[in-house]
């Protein structure tokens, strides 16, 4: 006796099948009766999506070269009748109207700097900004003092970092001259002999 599963792919593959086996199955199964009916169905909508006419112009082109090749290269192409899509240009906006925007956008962004100082005058105004600076500026003094303070070897990491910074400061510098030098590719005479750095 076939089963349910070998049924169903039966019918998957074609459900339209005659087989006798299949037919026996499906008169005694309700399930696998629905299972064809639905794949039926989908078969169908599949063939009538699937299926598209063919142009007469290009059938006959086809057919005459299938009836006779070597003509058919012996003759040349017909021309596409069909132009490729082309978006419509827009036109371009007059001067006077980017003229009008620029000169709005300059006005807005002025009128924004203005408010902005006026904003910012006012804030300081109000808040001593010169003793702040100081504060902030005594900050790191005062950070390392109390490191030092509260841990006393740390002053020789401190005084480690400091001597390596010197060391790849004095590094940067020769990194820029170098990379200055190398873009001005500077000549020199040297004995009669020419020497392009």
């Amino acid at each position: 006796m076939i089963s349910c599963n070998d049924i169903r792919e039966a019918l998957a593959l074609q459900p339209t099948s005659d087989d006798q086996a299949i037919k026996s199955h499906l008169a005694d199964c309700e399930e696998c009766t629905r299972y064809r009916r639905k794949h039926q169905a989908l078969d169908v909508v599949l063939r009538a999506e699937m299926s598209w006419e063919v142009p007469a112009a290009l059938s006959a082109q086809l057919l005459a070269l299938a009836a006779n090749p070597a003509a058919a290269l012996e003759t040349p192409l017909a021309p596409v009748s069909a132009r490729p899509y082309r978006a419509p240009i827009a036109e371009r906006p007059r001067g006077w109207f980017v003229a009008t925007v620029y000169a709005l956008t300059g006005v807005v962004i002025v009128l924004s700097l203005l408010v902005a100082w006026q904003v910012i005058g006012a804030l300081t105004a109000q808040i001593e900004i010169g003793p702040v600076l100081t504060q902030l500026l005594a900050l790191p003094s005062q950070a390392l003092a109390y490191l030092n303070q509260k841990l006393p070897q740390s002053r020789y990491a401190i005084d480690f970092f400091l001597r390596v910074r010197v060391q790849l400061m004095w590094l940067l510098l020769v990194a820029v001259l170098w990379a200055a030098l190398d873009k001005m590719n500077l000549q020199f005479n040297f004995r009669g002999r020419q020497i392009t750095l």
